[in-house]
């Protein structure tokens, strides 16, 4: 009877119980010590060793390509969701915290990995602007746990402050990843002979334009779709039966038109949900609440892949090859760097110590890492990118870990909030 049994059985069977398991949540949300996605890497590790398939990004084959995008995805509806969920209008003192995460800590954490890759596992340039860039942004799928919940729900200064840096810093990470893949396209020491030519170049197209095309996309297709969804055809007024189909067609529309004209459609996303948040009419508050969890429930289903994949491709010999110097780069970027780099940052801002720790602590590294590496890789040719794919691994490791089971402990969870 049981010869009949195969992978494909076992995968069903799997996806099967992952996807049942996010079910039980919400009653777990007060379980300090319940991890789900700590959880789900280690299931899809102990799967490899029983044989589960590995879709892997070392070999530059289709599974470099089918990571990439399936990360991409995850990233835009997280990056949606947090957009629909943050109450507190942006402003220049109400997200003070988010606009020195930005402006400080994003670059000093970049120059810092930039360095310890460098000097620690001798990576070349290339490579190591790749890891910096990539490890350096606050991921908007894994800092669920510390981000808004809801809309309407009452926000913690330190959740906005980490909502918000979660779904701008891609503006100015993706410049940096742009950086790293000229350095391998066209070698470090041919590129530097062109100082200063490339460098007017790279900050007037691939910064100031790609984040300014960003922003203008995201800004005028929410306000253009929200005048559909609520206007005299949208589903807001005919029955709201459609709040999923509504998401995915509102945060694909951004993302589709701003890499059209190669803006950085993660910044657009996230702008055009902040702008149908702050103009949707509050008559139709309800009708924003499920649209919100609609994206909450797709991000779910997609992180459950992509954490079983994760630990299938550490499972399957990648932490063979960890060395300590992998460790102590993961590790010091983690507890060290991004921790103490924001505390100063943070120096003089209106919130109690307490909040400022917090805020510094939970930069959490996830998806968003993986999507910028598998983007590069395909891309550009980087020597070193098996030590960017271990070291950034691990690194999303610890954090899962440290930041799963620390955030359930310093910062209070709302049931609600779970998928």
């Amino acid at each position: 009877m049981f010869d009949t049994i195969d992978l494909r059985d076992v995968f069903y069977l799997l996806f099967g119980l992952a996807f049942l398991g996010l079910t039980l949540a919400p009653a777990f949300a007060h379980t300090r010590w319940f991890n789900p996605p700590a959880l789900y890497i280690a299931i899809g590790a102990v799967a490899a060793l029983f044989g589960l398939p590995l879709i892997t990004p070392l070999d530059d084959g289709i599974g470099t390509v089918v990571i990439e995008h399936a990360a991409e995805l995850i990233v835009i509806i997280s990056l949606a969701g947090a957009g629909l969920a943050i109450d507190t209008p942006a402003s220049w003192r109400s997200w003070q915290p988010t606009w020195r995460l930005l402006l400080i800590v994003m670059p000093v954490s970049i120059a810092s990995v930039v360095w310890l890759g460098q000097e620690l596992l001798g990576l070349g340039l290339a490579g190591a602007m790749l890891l910096g860039a990539s490890l350096a942004p606050t991921d908007p799928v894994l800092a669920r746990s510390v981000q808004v919940g809801p809309p309407g729900k009452d926000e913690m200064p330190v959740k906005i402050a980490l909502t918000g840096e979660a779904g701008l810093n891609d503006g100015l990470a993706f410049p940096f990843i742009w950086l790293a893949i000229t350095f391998a396209s066209e070698g470090v020491t041919q590129f530097w002979s062109s100082f200063p030519d490339w460098f007017w170049g790279w900050l007037g197209y691939d910064f100031l334009y790609r984040v300014g095309a960003g922003v203008v996309v995201g800004v005028v297709s929410g306000r253009l779709l929200t005048k559909v969804v609520f206007g005299r055809l949208g589903d807001a007024t005919h029955g709201a039966v459609n709040p999923t189909l509504n998401f995915l067609a509102w945060t694909l529309i951004a993302y589709g038109v701003a890499e059209a004209i190669d803006g950085y459609g993660f910044l657009a996303v996230f702008l055009s949900a902040r702008t149908g948040r702050r103009i949707a009419p509050d008559t139709d508050a309800e009708y924003g609440r499920e649209v919100h969890h609609s994206g909450d429930q797709l991000e779910a289903i997609l992180l459950v892949v992509l954490l079983l994949w994760l630990g299938t491709f550490i499972g399957h010999g990648l932490w063979r090859a960890w060395t300590w110097q992998d460790l102590a780069l993961a590790l010091a970027l983690i507890v060290v760097i991004r921790p103490a780099i924001a505390f100063v940052a943070l120096v003089g801002v209106d919130c109690e110590w307490r909040d400022r720790v917090r805020i510094a602590v939970f930069g959490v590294r996830g998806m968003g890492s993986i999507f910028y590496i598998a983007y590069a890789q395909n891309h550009a040719d980087f020597g070193d990118i098996d030590a960017v794919w271990r070291v950034a691994a691990l690194a999303v490791l610890i954090s899962v870990v440290l930041h799963g089971f620390g955030a359930r402990i310093a910062i209070p969870e709302d049931p609600d909030d779970a998928p």
